[in-house]
C-alpha cells in the first residue's frame, strides 16, 4: 500500500501543477542561457555580448548574428528562444498557447529578456 501511494504521488499530478512545472523548468533554462550569453565576449566592444547589444541599435546589429547563433547552441535541442532588447530582437516569435519561460537581466543600458519554449 505504501509503494502504491508513493507511485500514485508521482503519476497523478493535477493539471494545474503540470503546466507550472514546465514553466518553472523553462524559466531555469532561460536563466541559464542568459548567464551563458552574458559571460561571452562581444563581437564588437563591451564587457559582454549582452551589454554590447544594449549599447545602441548599431551595436545590436553588430551582435545580433552571433546572439542568434549562440542562442541556438546554448538551448537544448527541443527548446526555441528569443532575445529581446529595446534595440532589437533575435529568434523566432513565440507561438501562442505553448508553455514558455523567461529570464531578464538588467545591464547598464537596458534590460535583456530571453523567452524560451518548446513545441
Amino acid at each position: 500500500m505504501l509503494i502504491l501511494s508513493v507511485v500514485a504521488g508521482f503519476l497523478w499530478v493535477p493539471a494545474g501543477q503540470a503546466g507550472t512545472s514546465a514553466e518553472a523548468t523553462l524559466d531555469r533554462t532561460a536563466a541559464d542561457a542568459l548567464a551563458v550569453l552574458d559571460a561571452e565576449a562581444p563581437v564588437g566592444a563591451g564587457r559582454s555580448r549582452l551589454s554590447a547589444a544594449c549599447r545602441s541599435e548599431r551595436a545590436f546589429a553588430i551582435e545580433s548574428d552571433a546572439l542568434d547563433e549562440r542562442l541556438d547552441v546554448v538551448l537544448p535541442d527541443s527548446v526555441f528562444g528569443r532575445v529581446e532588447t529595446p534595440h532589437g530582437t533575435v529568434g523566432a516569435p513565440r507561438p501562442n498557447g505553448v508553455p514558455s519561460g523567461r529570464a531578464a537581466l538588467p545591464t547598464g543600458r537596458c534590460t535583456v529578456t530571453i523567452r524560451v519554449w518548446y513545441v
